[in-house]
């Protein structure tokens, strides 16, 4: 990333999303924003619910951010965020950033988002409220290569890491025939779900 004009700053990234539940790839790719974007902090923010997602979670939402917690608790710089959960409704992206940006008022934020939501920016709810807020930094979600941002005059980064071969729906399968898919979690989450009699689950 260039030098600009804010390059004193500290920089605090945003990770929103469902963590239903947070696994090896969420992890990976938190680390690796850290990491390439010189973060001074990462916020993890559970949804309550994403306002794009049809399915309800698996898990409650004070679960998922007790699930996050348990993450941060041992990646230093990382941080779980409750604003959407302690909301208890759908909230939009627009909302928790105005909020970020209240609460850390002298911070340059980082929006982590995957390539394939980057590419519906013009679906989301008022985003012309807070994309001038925000740094982009997105990463890939499938082979598709994103040359160009889908909106004019915002601040993008596309980071470069390699594909996270996980996919989430599957876990969840796993999850509910009482496997508890120890290769795809990070021992904090099995350990969480072991301890909260949350596995097995069924139906």
């Amino acid at each position: 990333m260039g030098e600009n004009s804010t390059a004193t700053r500290p920089r605090l990234g945003f990770f929103g999303g469902t963590f239903d539940p947070p696994h090896l790839g969420h992890i990976t790719l938190a680390r690796l924003a850290m990491e390439q974007a010189k973060l001074d902090k990462l916020l993890l923010c559970p949804a309550h619910h994403a306002p794009l997602r049809e399915e309800p979670p698996l898990f409650s939402g004070q679960d998922r951010l007790g699930m996050v917690r348990s993450i941060c608790m041992v990646n230093p710089g990382m941080e779980a965020c409750p604003i959407e959960v302690d909301y208890g409704r759908v909230r939009y992206t627009y909302e928790t950033i105005l909020e970020i940006k209240e609460l850390y008022p002298d911070y340059d934020i980082f929006l982590l988002l995957g390539s394939d939501q980057f590419s519906r920016l013009k679906l989301w709810k008022n985003t012309d409220k807070f994309i001038n807020l925000v740094h982009f930094l997105i990463f890939n979600r499938d082979s598709t290569t994103y040359e160009q941002a889908p909106l004019k005059d915002i601040r993008v980064t596309f980071m470069n890491n390699d594909l996270i071969n996980l996919s989430s729906t599957k876990i969840r399968q796993e999850l509910r025939s009482g496997n508890s898919s120890d290769s795809s979690l990070p021992k904090e989450v099995s350990k969480y779900l072991q301890e909260n009699n949350l596995i097995p689950i069924t139906n």
